[in-house]
């Protein structure tokens, strides 16, 4: 969690050591490489000798690589060499040769110093042991040697394929030479059980990655420092039973089979890992296997240099597809990738230069050593892998995280929505219970009472008579007022539903229960409704508020306006507002100082400031909606302009 990014930042760090260290050793061992003949004033370098085969002795220039200069040879040669008078002048001298092999025995003056290996029985099968790969430093006794024209031979014993010769040969003041050969020893034998080991652990590493998050890049990085540290390691054993026939084929395949896999690691770390690369590259491998074993079969060298040469063109193919990627992508892993094997085609031309176009046999292979910048950029990549993956992880977990608040949100806002609708249930139940109390109760009642009135007034009706008149002027205003009561609770009513409903509808409602009182008062009600006008639909809140408005001013024509005929207009503007107006024809003058400018009538509200019109704009102030009263072409009118509406 929260040590992750710290713990990243020291992976990076150790990685980028690790790298540095690489280069660092790189550097020393190539400069060692490059210079490591720096001995003392008497030490000298021979390189001019005596060959002596078959009998006969013809002088050869060291190194003497029989792969170049005798490929079929087989068996046993002396080497001759002369030693300078001024370099034993020391109380203690030394005789110092960086290779000689397979096997070799080494006389001065004629008496026998060294001897290391001995070929196995005739007839047994078995290869000769190596032992090549080891420097050999040899006091020489001062008792053998004489005042002058002293001379060591150096006796060979090689097979073809087998990289047998001699390489020059050093020879002076033991505390001149030593140096050398410990430097030698360091390198040539110690640093290479060094790489290997390092190769070995790293490929298991990269190999046991590679299981368990199914790479096959990492498996392709195992197998080739696998396949690098059996290569360095096999350099080392002596025994002739790790040099059959097979073995030495492998080995000489081994370098192009490496290549081939650290190209398709390096390919897949960038992104340009195809079939098509794959293909190429097995193809290749295979090639160099066979051309191998025609090399082994044919005992030519240049079938070898064949396989070296057809490696280095492989790895500056990948050079330079490695380059583009990183010139085009700028990413960490193409420029370090790139950058190793720009310095592998720099080591293995040098390398090839050296071993296979000028044999030289005394010299060290320095593409050896590139196999620490793979394992350092390794490391470094997978740091850097390990810190993005744990960046992803980070991001992904600040993604979950907002999922689970914003679903939380959500089964909160679910959660309130179940609550409102709950209660808009609860009080659906409650409106549903008060609307069948008031119409079972007070509805009925009051149907009741206004079947009594017109009982009574009909009873009471005489034909003349003051008595029946008095009765009867009572008994009509108590009838029109239960009528009333009755509009209004059919009203409330009709407020209490929950759904939404057609205006038109509602109005014809309302025009059906007060046309009888408008029809008794002697007022024509024309009804006047727009086709566009007749969907539009209103919560039931909405239109009890447009039908109060409504109800309202028809009680003020019937109470005050004296007219004979009333408009209910509903009509839809171009905007999708909705005008409802209701206008009348009465004719009332009031009471003011310039009478003849109202000649219409005016509501006594409107002049008195009563409660009617100041309802009415509250209730379209509750609908969003403008209220609007003044003279119109038939006579007075209220118009009541309702937004457009969804």
């Amino acid at each position: 969690g929260a040590h992750t990014p710290r713990l990243g930042v020291t992976l990076r760090r150790c990685a980028a050591l690790a790298l540095a260290l690489a280069a660092a050793v790189l550097v020393v061992a190539l400069e060692g490489c490059a210079g490591e003949a720096r001995p003392g004033r008497q030490a000298r370098e021979l390189r001019q000798a005596q060959l002596v085969e078959a009998g006969s002795a013809r002088p050869v220039r060291l190194p003497d690589a029989w792969e170049a200069s005798a490929p079929n040879r087989a068996g046993a040669v002396r080497y001759r060499l002369a030693l300078p008078d001024a370099a034993l002048r020391s109380p203690q001298s030394a005789l110092f040769v960086p290779r000689v092999g397979n096997l070799f025995r080494i006389e001065i003056n004629g008496q026998a110093l060294l001897s290391v290996g001995a070929p196995p029985p005739p007839g047994s099968g078995r290869a000769l042991p190596d032992f090549s790969q080891a420097p050999v430093l040899l006091p020489l006794p001062r008792a053998l040697l004489g005042r002058s024209a002293n001379s060591v031979e150096i006796e060979v014993i090689g097979e073809p394929r087998r990289d047998a010769g001699l390489s020059a040969v050093w020879v002076g003041p033991l505390d001149e030479i030593e140096p050398l050969h410990t430097e030698l020893t360091n390198r040539q034998v110690r640093g290479t059980w060094v790489l290997s080991a390092a190769a070995a652990v790293m490929g298991s590493l990269a190999l046991l990655l590679a299981w368990r998050v199914r790479r096959t890049g990492y498996a392709y990085f195992g197998v080739a420092s696998l396949l690098w540290a059996w290569r360095l390691s096999g350099m080392q054993l002596s025994t002739g039973d790790a040099w059959t026939p097979y073995g030495t084929v492998l080995f000489d395949a081994s370098y192009a089979w490496f290549v081939a896999l650290m190209a398709l690691y390096a390919l897949d770390a960038v992104g340009r890992d195809s079939d098509r690369a794959r293909r190429w590259l097995a193809a290749w491998a295979l090639l160099a296997l066979l051309i191998s074993i025609g090399g082994w079969v044919l005992n030519a060298p240049l079938l070898r240099t064949l396989v070296q040469g057809g490696t280095l063109a492989t790895a500056a193919w990948l050079t330079a597809v490695l380059l583009a990627t990183a010139w085009r992508e700028r990413t960490l892993s193409a420029l370090l990738l790139s950058a190793v094997a720009a310095v592998s085609v720099v080591l293995g031309t040098r390398d090839f230069w050296v071993l296979r176009v000028l044999y030289d046999y005394g010299e060290l292979t320095w593409a050896r050593y590139i196999i620490l910048l793979l394992l350092a950029v390794l490391a470094w990549l997978l740091v850097d892998e390990f810190e993005r993956s744990g960046t992803a992880l980070r991001g992904l977990n600040r993604e979950l995280q907002d999922r689970v608040a914003q679903k939380e949100r959500e089964l909160q806002a679910a959660f309130q929505a179940t609550r409102e609708r709950e209660r808009e249930q609860a009080v659906l139940a409650e409106r549903d219970r008060i609307l069948r109390e008031m119409h079972d109760g007070l509805g009925g009642r009051l149907v009741a009472a206004l079947a009594l009135t017109s009982q009574v007034s009909r009873q009471s009706a005489a034909p003349q008579g003051g008595a029946a008149r008095q009765v009867d002027e009572p008994l009509r205003d108590l009838k029109l007022t239960l009528e009333d009561c009755l509009v209004e609770l059919r009203l409330a009513l009709d407020s209490l539903e929950h759904d939404r409903r057609p205006l038109i509808e509602a109005l014809a409602e309302l025009r059906f229960r007060v046309e009888p009182s408008l029809r008794a008062s002697g007022v024509r009600l024309v009804w006047q409704v727009a086709d566009a006008a007749s969907t539009v639909e209103l919560p039931a809140a909405d239109t009890l508020h447009v039908l109060r408005i409504v109800r309202e001013a028809l009680t003020n024509v019937l109470k005050h306006a004296h007219a004979s005929v009333v408009w209910l207009r509903l009509e839809s503007r171009a905007n999708g507002a909705l005008s409802l107006a209701v206008v009348d024809n009465g004719v009332q003058q009031p009471d003011l100082e310039s009478p003849a400018t109202l000649p219409l009538f005016v509501p006594q509200s409107m002049l008195r400031g009563g409660r009617g019109l100041a309802n009415m704009q509250r209730r379209a102030q509750a609908l969003s909606a403008e209220l609007t009263s003044g003279p119109q072409d038939e006579g007075w009118g209220i118009t009541l302009l309702l937004p457009p509406r969804a």
